[in-house]
């Protein structure tokens, strides 16, 4: 039986997030029990782009600062670090407002691209490449943020690792799991075994709901969650939301893998009423695969791009594992017959001028 503890936590004031933190970690033995003198702590924040932290597209820089304070004051030596889907690192850790903790903490800010390749203890891809910060870590941190994710339902504590993939290696293992979110569920599994991380702690204060992680609609939750396990997390989330738990596809392969988690709350219950699901969330779920493939191309979201909003900067080109997407002068042109709904492309376009209809 998991933990997950629930707190709740209003704001962003600094004051509140710490204390809430602090509070989230009690029932689990306190920073202390995750972190020891002169270990390594590698802290994973969810960096998806180079957006402000008033966005809501980025784990906040104050859960970041806190869990990066309570991991020195227990004599770790606190590292952040993160693979964003699209930009250059040293721009979304100075947006994103990471470059700002790591000078008021003296947190080492690391990079990803140097990769080791593993084999997963389970599942079907036989060899994956990680982060050698993320597996060389003597502890691992994740702080996702809870949005919604047109691909895979919702991006919580499990997605959150898929970060440990480079950025520029993550459009070979969408296509490597074409429109299979089953498969895509797998690797995402096999990441988060993979990178073990020790604890895992939510970033719920203010989620993301509608077409995230990027696009999305803004939905206060006022809650800090924790768990050493980010399977019971995720659980946690899901029927806090009042959504069934085998709808999130990382939690279906989990429950397939025998990895099914039994949660045991601690804390302030969190309910929610009326969370919004993305348009691309999979209807055609639990269905035989001899039907999915094809159902999925009826009744799965199209990509479509609103011409009045797009300033053909080209980053939903660039993002794109299938190579849809080309540039005809100033207009974007998507090919329906090439693409594999993965919604890279709305993950990923600044403007939110990428439509799922």
């Amino acid at each position: 039986m998991a933990q997950v503890s629930v707190v709740r936590c209003q704001d962003y004031h600094y004051p509140r997030v710490r204390e809430a933190v602090e509070r989230a970690l009690e029932p689990l033995g306190g920073m202390g029990a995750f972190v020891k003198e002169g270990q390594g702590v590698l802290i994973k924040p969810n960096l998806l782009q180079a957006s402000p932290p008033e966005k809501g597209v980025t784990t906040h820089p104050a859960v970041v600062r806190a869990v990066v304070e309570l991991v020195a004051e227990a004599g770790g030596r606190p590292m952040i670090g993160d693979s964003p889907a699209i930009g250059p690192l040293r721009r979304v850790l100075s947006r994103t407002g990471m470059e700002a903790v790591a000078r008021q903490t003296g947190a080492e800010l690391v990079d990803f691209s140097d990769v080791v390749e593993v084999k997963p203890p389970e599942g079907p891809f036989r060899r994956i490449e990680v982060a050698r910060a993320a597996l060389k870590a003597e502890v691992v941190i994740s702080l996702p943020k809870l949005k919604t994710h047109s691909m895979m339902v919702m991006t919580l504590g499990v997605k959150n690792l898929f970060g440990s993939i480079p950025g520029f290696r993550k459009a070979s293992w969408h296509l490597k799991a074409g429109t299979d979110r089953v498969a895509f569920a797998a690797l995402l599994l096999e990441v988060c075994l993979a990178v073990r991380p020790a604890l895992t702690v939510m970033d719920g204060v203010v989620a993301m709901e509608g077409e995230g992680p990027n696009t999305g609609d803004l939905r206060p939750l006022g809650a800090i969650l924790a768990s050493r396990d980010p399977l019971a997390l995720d659980r946690a989330v899901m029927e806090a939301l009042g959504l069934p738990p085998e709808g999130l596809p990382v939690l279906g392969v989990a429950r397939q893998w025998g990895l099914w988690p039994e949660v045991q709350l601690e804390g302030e219950p969190l309910r929610v009423e009326g969370f919004r699901l993305p348009k691309g969330a999979d209807l055609t779920w639990g269905l035989p695969s001899f039907v999915k493939g094809p159902l999925r191309r009826w009744f799965l979201p199209k990509p479509r791009v609103d011409q009045r909003i797009c300033r053909a900067c080209g980053l939903c080109v660039e993002a794109c594992p299938p190579k849809a997407m080309e540039m005809r002068g100033e207009r974007v042109e998507i090919d329906y017959g090439r693409c594999i709904r993965c919604y890279c492309c709305q993950e990923v376009c600044p403007e939110g001028a990428i439509e799922l209809r």
